[in-house]
């Protein structure tokens, strides 16, 4: 897939959606599924921000049973069981220990009515799975003894046992995007990264397209819509704040903020732990907020922090106090792991819609509900939508309904495929198997990081980058150090539209996503990207520079 702008000031889409992560590139899914002409345009690269900057976590909605909110329940449940149906090589089932104490609310007896309660709840949950692997097992308990061999250090805060339940936990979030992305485009959507929008073009009361800068290749151009879609997440409502279409922003915004540890603190499955913060909107509260370690690249991932974020959106930061400040949080509530400033090797931040809460408040409400606004009803202003996704889990959920709006403004009738059609690389019946066709591609036996990697991130389509490593130099040896195969930079480079260098290490690989590259991985990967792009010696050595500058200064791996 090339980086082909041409066609985009030529057309009148049906729809042209803002924004490239995960609500907007499954908006383009959905609607080139119904048959729609659609253009997702992207300011950065795809997943980029906030969708690239979460736990990795594929709620099922057990944490809103405290709330009593079974809608919610309801709702994370149908779309993690339609990730792991369309996605099951990027999506797949991570069991989370909850340890329990005393009898009380935090006992193990009121666990177990609450997976008695879920699992009635979400009694349709593995509908349509084929993969027993990706199927989503019942909550249960397990004794005193089992936690202690899992979690020896929990001896000394006398658990009585513990609850095990299982969520999704998504292999790459940007694959995950990306393969929404490609999959669009096999069905003749036009994505297009480093094209910012910068205004919406108007004709009397209607919106009839957008004005785009090019940010890769220079120059403007207009794009003309019969609908537009701003699916820009915490950047929607900047959007009109800049034209002067609205005074102040609406919907307040979290950032969410979680950590790499360069340790294995937890291996095959994950571990809640309470902190010191209520949650103010439990009706049937177990205590404290809890934060989740969960293993992530032989690292473990550790989240979430929250803060209101009052300022501009472009502007989003975390400092190193922050960090600091987290990191103690964390040390409170799992001190035996001694965790310091040091061992953070990555920290992931991003923005979301947040819940009403008072300047300086601790415990903190959060968002409950996405936002999906009809501008015609409130404004008066046709053919526009704005759609914002509470959690990257529920961010098809919400296309669904957009696009159900859109094609009812366009006079179509057209339905939602998207709960059930598999993506472009999930064509295979059990993960297992897929591994095997790529062990076998790739000539090796026994347990092959290379092709559990391939597997995860490419799915069924690994073949067309092991078809392009056999058409260049050395494209099967892997980058220095890691399970990345050269051939998959290049691939990023002319199939992928990855224009930079960041774009191929933390979103179309797996080179940077559990902390920095050494720095002979990155050199070579920026040797392959100079070839293919053409860059100068300045060009290659400031990419460099850009990536390094992308974490902790503190971290040395």
């Amino acid at each position: 897939m090339r980086r082909d702008l041409g066609g985009l000031a030529d057309t009148e889409f049906d729809v042209v959606v803002i924004g490239g992560g995960v609500s907007g590139a499954t908006m383009a899914w959905d609607a080139a599924l119904r048959g729609l002409s659609v253009a997702l345009l992207e300011r950065t690269d795809f997943c980029a921000e906030t969708s690239a900057s979460s736990l990795k976590v594929v709620h099922g909605g057990i944490r809103y049973l405290q709330h009593l909110d079974f809608k919610r329940v309801r709702e994370s449940c149908r779309e993690r069981s339609a990730l792991l149906r369309i996605a099951p090589h990027l999506v797949h089932p991570l069991p989370f220990v909850v340890p329990t104490y005393g009898h009380g609310m935090q006992g193990s007896e009121a666990l177990g009515a609450a997976f008695l309660l879920l699992s009635a709840v979400t009694a349709d949950r593995n509908r349509g799975i084929p993969d027993p692997d990706r199927r989503i097992p019942a909550g249960r308990l397990v004794s005193r003894r089992q936690l202690l061999e899992w979690f020896p250090h929990l001896d000394s805060t006398r658990p009585v046992g513990a609850g095990v339940f299982c969520d999704g936990q998504m292999y790459n979030p940007p694959r995950l995007v990306w393969e929404f992305l490609r999959s669009a485009a096999a069905r003749g959507a036009v994505v297009a990264n480093y094209c910012e929008v910068t205004r919406l073009l108007r004709r009397d009361d209607r919106v009839i397209g957008v004005h785009v800068t090019d940010r890769a290749g220079g120059g403007e151009f207009d794009v003309r819509a019969r609908m537009v879609v701003n699916a820009s997440g915490p950047f929607a409502e900047q959007l009109y704040l800049n034209q002067g279409l609205r005074r102040e922003r609406t919907i307040p915004l979290s950032r969410d903020m979680a950590v790499v540890i360069r340790r294995p603190l937890v291996t095959g499955r994950a571990l809640a732990a309470q902190t010191k913060y209520k949650d103010p909107d439990a009706v049937l509260s177990r205590g404290n907020r809890h934060v989740f370690l969960v293993p992530w690249r032989d690292r473990t991932l550790i989240g979430v922090n929250s803060r209101v974020w009052p300022g501009d959106p472009y502007s989003l930061e975390v400092t190193q106090a922050e960090v600091a400040d987290f990191v103690d949080e964390i040390r409170s509530a799992v001190p035996e792991f001694e965790i310091t400033l040091d061992d953070v090797a990555m920290v992931y931040a991003g923005l979301l819609p947040f819940g009403q809460n008072d300047s300086g408040a601790v415990d903190l409400s959060f968002g409950k509900r996405s936002h999906l606004i009809d501008h015609e009803s409130i404004e008066g202003v046709k053919g526009l939508v704005t759609a914002m996704s509470i959690r990257f889990t529920t961010a098809r959920g919400l296309s669904e309904q957009a696009m159900n709006l859109v094609v009812r403004k366009l006079g179509r009738a057209a339905p939602c495929r998207t709960e059930d059609t598999p993506l472009a690389g999930a064509r295979f019946d059990r993960f297992a198997g897929l591994v095997r066709e790529v062990q076998d591609a790739l000539r090796t036996t026994g347990d092959d990081p290379v092709a559990s990697h391939l597997a995860h991130n490419h799915g069924s389509a690994f073949g067309d980058v092991l078809r392009l490593a056999d058409a260049i130099p050395n494209g099967r040896q892997p980058i220095a150090g890691t399970d990345t195969l050269r051939a998959e930079v290049v691939y990023a480079v002319r199939e992928e539209l990855a224009c930079t260098l960041a774009d191929c290490v933390l979103r179309r690989t797996d080179l940077g996503t559990g902390g920095r590259p050494a720095d002979e991985a990155l050199a070579e990967t920026a040797d392959l990207m100079a070839a293919e792009l053409g860059w100068s010696a300045e060009r290659q050595a400031r990419e460099v520079t850009d990536i390094r500058g992308r974490y902790p200064g503190w971290s040395t791996a």
